[in-house]
C-alpha cells in the first residue's frame, strides 16, 4: 500500500464513521431531551447498536492497520497534522486491539445490563444488588490494564484513556497537594460562624428559560450552530462542528443550578465550535483529552462565572427577570454564588470542595485496580474517607458509594480528569491574564478577548497536540497545579476571612 493510497483509505473510512457517528448522536440528543414511546426501546437499541457496531467494524478492520503501518514508516513525508493521525489512530487501534473480542463483547453487554441495576440499587439504597456486577467490572477492568500494559502501576493503563500521558505518580502527587492545603481551608471554613446571604425562593421557570440565551450568550457560544435542550442530566453532544448541542436542567426553588449548568455546558460547546475546520479532514476535530474539555467548562463557570465582575453583570439581569433582588448588591450575589460547605454529593459540590469528592474515587480506584481492597469493602471506606476528607459521613449508600454512574458504565479511569481539568483551568487562566484584562472583559460584558485567547491556544488545536504539549504551548510550562491551589486559598481565604 503506497502513502497516497492509505490517506485515501482512511479518509473514506473517516467520512463513513462520521456518519455513522452522527447518527448515533442525533438518537442519543432524541432519547434524552424528547423522550421515546417506551415500546420504541428495543428497536431503537438495536438501531444504535447497529450503527456503532458497523463504526467499530470499519475502524478495527485489516486493512485500517494497513494504512497505519504504512504512514508510520513514511512519518519524515507527511505534514504535522497527518503525523498526528497517525499517532492517534494508531494509539487508538492498537488499544483496541488488545482487548480479545469476545471478551469485549461480554463486557459491553454486562455494564449494559449495570446501569438499569445501578439506577435500582441508588433507588433502593441497596450496594448489594450492584455488588456482582461491580466485582465482574473490575476483574475486566484489571485484566484491561494488562492487556494495555504499564509500567509501574495498572491504574496508569486506564488513566491514559481519559488524560493521554496521566500517571498514578503525577496524580498523586496533585492531590497530595490538594490533601495537605485545601482539606485543611474546608475545615477552617466549616468553624467560621457567620455565612453568607443565600439566594432561595421561587423562581418561575419559564423565567429562568428566558435567563439561559442571555447566559450561553454572554459566554459565546454560537445559537446558529447549536441549540439548547432540557435533559434529566445536562450534557453537550457534538454532532458535528456546526451543530453543537447543550442542555440543561431547571428547578423552581434553585436558580443556580441551571444557571451554572448552562454555563457549563456552554463552554464545552464552545471549546467544540472554536475548532479548525480543517481539523475534520484529518479526524482530529476533537479535544487534546477529557481533562482539556473539561478545563473548558470549569474556567467559565467558576472563574468568570463566580467572579466578582460577573456579580456586577448578573446582578441587574436577575432584578430584571426576578422578584426578591432589589436589595441585593454585587458584593452580596459574589458571596452568594460562592458559598462553600462539605456536601455528601459530588454533583452538588462547590468549587472548593469539588475536588475532594475526586480523591475519593481516585484513592478507591487506585486501590481495587492494584488488589489492596475488594468491591465489598468500598460501602465503608467511601463513607470513612468522606468523613476524613470532608468531616461529613453518608447516612446511607444512595448519598455515598451509590451515587455515581460511572462504574456500572464501566468508566473506571475517568474521575481524575475532572479535577485536572479544574488546574489546567487555573493555569490556563494565569496565562491567559498576562495579555488579557480578563475582569475588564466581564465587567463590560464583552468576552470577546478571552475567546479569542482560547481560540488561538487551545480550542483551534482540537487532538492535534496532546495535553501535556497543548498546555505547554499555551502556558509555557507543563502541568503545574500549584496555580490551581493559590487559586482557591487566595479566594477563599478572602472570602471567609
Amino acid at each position: 500500500m503506497t502513502k497516497e493510497q492509505a490517506l485515501s483509505l482512511i479518509a473514506q473510512k473517516r467520512e463513513a464513521i462520521r456518519a455513522l457517528n452522527m447518527a448515533s448522536a442525533l438518537m442519543h440528543w432524541d432519547a434524552a431531551t424528547s423522550g421515546v414511546p417506551e415500546k420504541s426501546l428495543t428497536a431503537r437499541s438495536a438501531a444504535v447498536g447497529w450503527l456503532g457496531g458497523e463504526a467499530f467494524g470499519r475502524f478495527i478492520a485489516e486493512d485500517t492497520l494497513q494504512a497505519i503501518e504504512t504512514l508510520e514508516g513514511v512519518l519524515d513525508r507527511l505534514d504535522e497534522r497527518e503525523r498526528a493521525m497517525v499517532r492517534e489512530m494508531g494509539r487508538k487501534y492498537r488499544k483496541i486491539k488488545a482487548v480479545p473480542t469476545e471478551e469485549m463483547k461480554e463486557y459491553r453487554a454486562l455494564t449494559a445490563q449495570a446501569e438499569p441495576i445501578w439506577e435500582k440499587a441508588r433507588e433502593k439504597n441497596d450496594f448489594a444488588m450492584i455488588q456482582p456486577y461491580y466485582e465482574k467490572i473490575f476483574d475486566f477492568q484489571r485484566r484491561l490494564c494488562d492487556w494495555f500494559g504499564y509500567q509501574k502501576h495498572p491504574y496508569d493503563a486506564l488513566l491514559d484513556d481519559y488524560e493521554k500521558g496521566a500517571t498514578v505518580e503525577m496524580l498523586d502527587g496533585f492531590f497530595a497537594q490538594l490533601r495537605e492545603e485545601i482539606a485543611p481551608l474546608v475545615k477552617m471554613i466549616g468553624q467560621r460562624g457567620s455565612a453568607p446571604r443565600e439566594i432561595k425562593g421561587a423562581f418561575p421557570i419559564a423565567k429562568q428559560r428566558g435567563l439561559t440565551p442571555w447566559l450561553y450568550s454572554f459566554v459565546g457560544f454560537d445559537a446558529s450552530r447549536g441549540k439548547v435542550g432540557e435533559v434529566a442530566h445536562p450534557f453537550c453532544i457534538t454532532i458535528s462542528r456546526d451543530d453543537v448541542r447543550i442542555t440543561t436542567k431547571y428547578h423552581e426553588d434553585d436558580l443556580l443550578s441551571s444557571l451554572y449548568s448552562v454555563i457549563h455546558e456552554a463552554g464545552h460547546g464552545l471549546y467544540e465550535q472554536n475548532m479548525d475546520a480543517s481539523l475534520e479532514s484529518y479526524g482530529l476535530d476533537d479535544c487534546a483529552s477529557m481533562g482539556m474539555h473539561e478545563s473548558q467548562s470549569r474556567l467559565y463557570e467558576n472563574m468568570i462565572g463566580r467572579s466578582r465582575a460577573f456579580a456586577g453583570v448578573l446582578l441587574p439581569k436577575l432584578r430584571e427577570l426576578f422578584d426578591g433582588f432589589g436589595d441585593w448588591d454585587a458584593e452580596t450575589l459574589f458571596r452568594a454564588i460562592n458559598i462553600a460547605r462539605p456536601s455528601l454529593v459530588r454533583i452538588e459540590a462547590d468549587e472548593l470542595t469539588y475536588c475532594l469528592h475526586i480523591i475519593v474515587r481516585y484513592e478507591l480506584e487506585k486501590a481495587l485496580l492494584a488488589g489492596e481492597i475488594k468491591v465489598c469493602d468500598l460501602p465503608g471506606l467511601w463513607a470513612d474517607k468522606y468523613e476524613e476528607l470532608l468531616g461529613v459521613r453518608p447516612p446511607d449508600n444512595a448519598k455515598g458509594v451509590l451515587q455515581d454512574v460511572h462504574w456500572s458504565a464501566g468508566l473506571v479511569g475517568y474521575f481524575p480528569s475532572y479535577a485536572v481539568g479544574n488546574a489546567y483551568a487555573a493555569q490556563i487562566m494565569q496565562a491567559m491574564r498576562k495579555t488579557v484584562d480578563v475582569d475588564g472583559a466581564v465587567g463590560k460584558g464583552n468576552l470577546a478577548p478571552v475567546e479569542a485567547w482560547l481560540c488561538e491556544n487551545i480550542h483551534r488545536h482540537g487532538e492535534l497536540y496532546r495535553p501535556d504539549e497543548l498546555l505547554r504551548r499555551a502556558t509555557g510550562e507543563g502541568f503545574n497545579p500549584a496555580y490551581y491551589v493559590a487559586y482557591l486559598k487566595e479566594k477563599f481565604t478572602e472570602l471567609y476571612k
